[in-house]
């Protein structure tokens, strides 16, 4: 697991060298920096597997043709190896690195298909002079692009390409309004308008003269009523996970887990306590104050995980997760490289910090589960969705009824939300169930400075969960939801901070519910065995009934993070009130001030549930002020 930078065009290696240092925290392993002819390569490694410095990057091919930046962990380079052995490969390294490097070699770009891991990379043809760049299939490792005039950057973080003096640092009004929304970007849009996120499962080719060429070689797959479903057979999912998790703890270093006490995180440790000696398992959790009353809905996770390692024979460390999130927030939204306002980010910063401090490189995660299997409050609402649809009336019926339950306390929220959402046609209830902000599209919209309204969506719905609709249509909406999850929420939020927090500490996360088979198993499920109205993630929960203690089984849904609502109203408020004073809103242009002051006046009158609106808002001017201070690095302009 590493850090990746470059470009092809006229600029000096001095720029390449500029932008790999950028991430250097990424790989405190080693650095290393390739070029030639208006190219250059640029890796930070965090060593993994063969620690050797003959596995050292960026890589040359056996023949000299290709050279190799990459980024992440390929699980199955063994039987690749033995593939490309029997065809005569010479091997001088232990590393899944060269077996990347020469399957590339063989077959080009479409290696991809052959790969089972997570992955970034760019390889440099220097008989071809061309660029191949790819990401995995499900996006857990990032990669930024910018393609302009004077040639083409990439890097792991977007922070390393606005080192670069000719990069435009227009913001993107779509992104805004996504943020603002959704507290995170979807597609391919970031907030700056000239730059990129390759999207999971697509790769581009570059040439010399900067022709960029995209294409897709994956997507998660739709459940297909006509082909033979998947059956539903626990037993057999937990066995799934088992050989998952056992080809995912491939590593020269010891391998940790993150445990909440949920069943996610609980299924991915009682695997790996499968594969190896639980007493060599060292997991890790978040201990919060839960805050007393409010409409934050925080559990009481070190309980549940203390249960789980106890029953499972595993090393627990509980790591105080309160910071002094007033003084974090500045930092986290540069590091996101998006200004995501969930601090939940910071939780698992603090986790890998823990895990680092206590020799540990790489930790398996249950992300994905809620994702893949049905784990959000908004399934459930999907679910009621479709049922009061088949009779006519009753969703406007059901609507205005549960509109009338006040918002102050976590169970009239919840209902509040579910009637707005039975209140929608079917693909407005679909966004707008992704969205974390209660205030509804129409205001948000107008919450835009006037400027930025045109260029943004007026019904709320972002560019990037548009195409998941469109591809869709016709499905249940609990599984439309799902393909939001899969191809939206997931890698644009939950796997961008996992990924970028934890490198911040040079840690490695691993995400086992989201291997790639699982995935085509779990989409081929019929709907009931994932979700009914009194259970999610139902066939998960069973694959675990003869591993895991009932009560960790049957414990709801509850958050990660802090108590935001709790913390607007308190502490964070005169943070707050700089960050959205209206001499602040005016100038930074991104909003209209009097809509954003009225807003607030609603908010602390508690007459609307703005705080993931106004978060959003604050976390936004954070992070142009961060890009404010950014400067270039010197002499980066091209020649």
């Amino acid at each position: 697991m590493c850090g990746i930078a470059g470009f092809v065009g006229a600029w000096t290696p001095s720029l390449a060298a500029a932008m790999t240092a950028a991430i250097a925290h990424r790989g405190p392993d080693g650095d290393g920096l390739w070029s030639e002819d208006g190219v250059a390569l640029g890796h930070r490694r965090l060593s993994i597997i063969d620690l050797s410095d003959a596995a050292a990057q960026p890589m040359h091919s056996a023949n000299d043709r290709y050279v190799l930046t990459y980024n992440g962990e390929i699980y199955n380079f063994a039987d690749l190896r033995r593939e490309l052995e029997q065809a005569g490969a010479v091997f001088r390294t232990g590393s899944d690195t060269e077996v990347l490097l020469e399957l590339f070699a063989r077959d080009g770009l479409a290696c991809v298909e052959r790969l089972n891991g997570i992955f970034a990379f760019a390889v440099w043809d220097r008989r071809d002079r061309v660029l191949s760049v790819a990401r995995d299939h499900l996006g857990v490792k990032p990669l930024y692009y910018a393609s302009l005039k004077q040639g083409f950057l990439f890097a792991s973080e977007l922070k390393a390409l606005t080192l670069c003096a000719d990069l435009p640092r227009d913001v993107d009004a779509a992104a805004v309004a996504d943020h603002l929304g959704f507290l995170w970007t979807a597609g391919e849009n970031t907030m700056l308008r000239s730059v990129k996120k390759l999207r999971p499962g697509c790769a581009l080719t570059v040439t010399a003269d900067g022709t960029v060429s995209p294409s897709r070689y994956y997507r998660t797959p739709l459940f297909d009523a006509a082909a033979p479903p998947t059956p539903d057979d626990a037993d057999a999912l937990r066995d799934m996970i088992d050989r998952i998790v056992a080809d995912q703890m491939v590593a020269d270093v010891d391998v940790g887990a993150l445990l909440s006490g949920g069943v996610d995180s609980s299924a991915i440790v009682a695997a790996m306590c499968r594969a190896t000696d639980p007493a060599k398992i060292t997991t890790f959790c978040a201990a919060v104050t839960k805050p007393e009353g409010g409409t934050d809905n925080f559990g009481d996770d070190q309980t549940h995980a203390r249960t789980v390692a106890k029953h499972l024979g595993v090393k627990l460390i509980e790591v105080s997760t309160d910071a002094d999130l007033i003084s974090e927030l500045p930092a986290m939204v540069w590091q996101l490289d998006e200004p995501t306002a969930d601090f939940a980010a910071v939780q698992t910063m603090l986790l890998a910090r823990a895990a680092r401090e206590n020799g540990i490189k790489v930790l398996l995660s249950g992300v994905g589960g809620d994702d893949l299997f049905t784990g959000y409050g908004r399934h459930t609402a999907g679910l009621i969705w479709a049922m009061a649809n088949r009779v006519p009336g009753l969703r406007s019926v059901g609507g205005a009824v549960l509109g009338l339950f006040p918002p102050s306390s976590i169970l009239g929220r919840r209902l509040q939300r579910i009637g707005a959402l039975l209140s929608m046609p079917e693909d407005e209830m679909l966004a707008d169930g992704m969205s974390y902000s209660a205030v509804g599209a129409g205001r948000r919209h107008m919450l835009l400075a006037p400027g930025l309204r045109d260029a943004a969506a007026a019904d709320g719905i972002a560019e990037g969960l548009r195409a998941s609709l469109m591809h869709t249509r016709g499905h249940h909406p609990v599984e439309r939801f799902l393909d939001l999850e899969l191809n939206g929420f997931m890698p644009d939020h939950n796997l961008n901070y996992s990924d970028k927090m934890a490198m911040r500490e040079s840690v490695e996360i691993r995400v086992p519910l989201i291997d790639r088979r699982l995935v085509a198993s779990a989409m081929q499920l019929p709907l009931n065995a994932k979700i009914s109205l009194r259970e999610t993630k139902r066939i998960l929960r069973a694959s675990q009934r003869d591993r895991l203690p009932a009560e960790i089984l049957t414990r709801p849904k509850q958050g990660f993070g802090v108590p935001v609502r709790s913390w607007l109203q308190g502490p964070a408020r005169d943070m707050m009130e700089d960050l959205t004073s209206p001499a602040t809103v005016s100038s930074r242009g991104l909003f209209d001030a009097g809509a954003v002051a009225a807003l607030k006046t609603d908010f602390y009158a508690r007459r609307v549930d703005a705080a993931f609106t106004l978060f959003p808002m604050m976390a936004m001017e954070l992070w142009c002020r961060a890009l404010d201070n950014a400067a270039p690095a010197p002499e980066t302009t091209a020649l």
